[in-house]
This record gives structure tokens, C-alpha cells and sequence, in this order.
């Protein structure tokens, strides 16, 4: 194993960061990561970093977005007049694995459920190309956000409407699935907007 040369590295840290603060703001880390690796890792560097950010002509989206949205996911932003952009204000679809950002405000425990449950879909539809999710599944999330309350499933009852599968206006599949109607895509639009301010 051979020796650092602690002069050379203190030059190479210093270039890499150079060339990191040429790319956009949510990609530094990342880029400093990879430039790092390649420049310590006794692979070799890529001939030219900066062409690695500058966006692609062909595309319409910033760098940061170059993650292709599945399609049925596609489909509904499409139908409802929404970018990626959009999504990528309440998900870093870029970062595997696919992290939320949104905050869901307090105050109506019950639309905090209901906001909580789109949520849930939406990320299911964007992992998996399916706006669903195990009625289970969705309990747990609202439970782990401390939005779950004992008027939990008549919450969802009550708004029967805007979904299908598990939810009913009378009665829960408790092993179930839950989708969206159309009335639920809307919904969904809805709620992926006022987040999203």
C-alpha cells in the first residue's frame, strides 16, 4: 500500500471543491462524493467532471430530476396539470431510496389523516407504479406521523368516495387494498398542490 502524499491531497480536496460549487446546490454533496471516490479510490477521475452537470439539451428537466417518473404516476401528473417539479417539492425523487419531504400541517386531525393516506399513495405509485396501498400499510403511516386517533377508520368512511378496495362507507377491510377513484385522483392533485406551496 503506498503512501498519501498529503500535499497532493490537500490539492485534489481543493479542486474537487471547486469544481463542486459549478453544480447546482442539491447536487454538491453528491458530486463532491463521486469526485472524491474517484480521486482516492485509485480510479481514475473522469476527464471532464463539469460536463457531468451541465443538464442535457434533449431534456426539459433541471439535472436534479433525471429519475424517470413511472408511467402510471406520469399518467396522473399529466391528467392533472402537474410537472415533476411538483413532486419533487414533497419527495427527493432523485435520492434512492425515495425520501418525503412534505410536512403535513396539524391542527385538523382528520384532514392530516386523509392528507397523510394520499401521501402514502402517491409514494407507493412512485416506488412501485401503483397508486395502492394494504389498508394495514396506511395505518401504520398515520400512526408513525402521531396523526392516529380512534376516528381513524371513520375518517376514512366518511370520505368512501375517493377511494375503492378496502374502504367502504360502512365497513374496512382491515386486510385489504386501497385505491383511488376518480374523485380520489382528484383528491390527490389537491393535496400534492397545497403541499407543495
Amino acid at each position: 500500500m503506498s503512501k498519501l502524499d498529503f500535499a497532493k491531497a490537500k490539492a485534489d480536496i481543493a479542486q474537487i471543491v471547486e469544481i463542486v460549487k459549478t453544480v447546482p446546490e442539491n447536487l454538491r454533496q453528491v458530486c463532491f462524493e463521486k469526485l472524491f471516490d474517484a480521486a482516492f479510490s485509485g480510479a481514475s477521475a473522469p476527464a471532464a467532471p463539469k460536463e457531468e452537470t451541465k443538464p442535457d439539451p434533449e431534456k426539459n428537466d433541471k439535472p436534479s430530476s433525471d429519475k424517470k417518473l413511472p408511467s402510471n404516476v406520469l399518467a396522473f401528473a399529466h391528467r392533472h396539470k402537474m410537472t415533476k417539479d411538483d413532486l419533487g417539492k414533497l419527495f427527493m425523487l432523485d435520492h434512492d431510496p425515495l425520501l418525503p419531504i412534505y410536512k403535513i400541517p396539524s391542527g385538523n386531525v382528520a384532514k392530516s389523516q386523509v392528507t397523510k393516506v394520499m401521501m402514502v399513495l402517491l409514494e407507493n405509485g412512485l416506488l412501485n407504479n401503483a397508486l395502492t396501498a394494504p389498508y394495514g400499510e396506511l395505518r401504520e403511516a398515520v400512526r408513525d406521523d402521531g396523526l392516529y386517533d380512534g376516528n381513524f377508520n371513520k375518517t376514512l368512511k366518511r370520505n368512501h368516495a375517493l377511494f375503492r378496495g378496502a374502504i367502504g362507507e360502512d365497513s374496512i377491510d382491515e386486510n385489504g387494498v386501497v385505491e383511488l377513484t376518480g374523485g380520489g385522483m382528484e383528491k390527490l392533485a389537491e393535496v400534492i398542490k397545497e403541499l407543495g406551496q
